[in-house]
C-alpha cells in the first residue's frame, strides 16, 4: 500500500456523480437541442396525407357508399391542392400538407376527392407533431455534462495534488 491518504470521496464518489450526470445531460441535451432545431431538418407541424390512385379506391369501396366526407379538388385550398397532386406523383402516394390545412378533420376521417373525374381516397397518415422541451433543457444538459466530466477526473487531479503537497513537504 502507499503511503498516501486515500479519500473515498473523490476517489470513488466524485467519479460516480459525474457519470450520473454526464447521463442525465445527454438524456437532456439530445432532446433539448432536437428541439432547437427540429423546424429545419424535418416536417415538425406538416402532416402527411396519402392519396389512393381510382382503381385503389374503387377496390375499396366496391359494393358500399362510405359515410365519409366528399370533395371536389376544387374546393380544396391551395396547400391541400399541392400535397393532393404531389401525393398523386408520389411512388408511395404520399406527401405534406405545408400551409393552410381547413379539412383536416375530414382527411383524418378518410375524405373522397373526385379529381379530374375520378375518385381518390385521401386520409392524414401522419401528424408530425412538434416536439417540445423546456427553454433550458439544453443548456442544462450541456452543463450538466461538462460538471459530470469535472467529476470523473477529480481522481487523477486529487492525486496530483496530493502529490504536489507531498513534494512541497519534502
Amino acid at each position: 500500500m502507499s503511503d498516501q491518504p486515500e479519500s473515498v470521496l473523490f476517489t470513488y464518489l466524485a467519479p460516480f456523480v459525474g457519470v450520473l450526470l454526464v447521463a442525465v445531460g445527454i438524456g437532456a441535451a439530445v432532446p433539448g437541442g432536437y428541439a432547437l432545431i427540429q423546424d429545419e431538418i424535418s416536417t415538425c407541424g406538416e402532416p402527411t396525407i396519402a392519396v389512393e390512385g381510382p382503381e385503389a379506391t374503387e377496390r375499396r369501396f366496391n359494393e358500399t357508399t362510405p359515410q365519409v366526407a366528399r370533395f371536389e379538388f376544387e374546393e380544396l385550398s391551395t396547400a391541400e391542392q399541392t400535397a393532393f397532386t404531389e401525393a398523386l406523383s408520389d411512388p408511395r402516394g404520399e406527401a405534406h400538407v405545408s400551409g393552410d390545412f381547413p379539412n383536416a378533420v375530414q382527411f383524418r376521417n378518410g375524405s373522397i376527392v373526385r379529381y379530374e373525374g375520378q375518385r381518390h381516397y385521401v386520409t392524414v397518415v401522419s401528424e408530425n407533431p412538434c416536439f417540445d422541451a423546456a427553454p433550458l433543457q439544453f443548456p442544462l444538459g450541456v452543463f450538466a455534462i461538462a460538471f459530470g466530466v469535472v467529476g470523473i477526473l477529480t481522481p487523477p487531479l486529487y492525486r496530483k495534488l496530493v502529490a504536489l503537497e507531498a513534494s512541497a513537504d519534502s
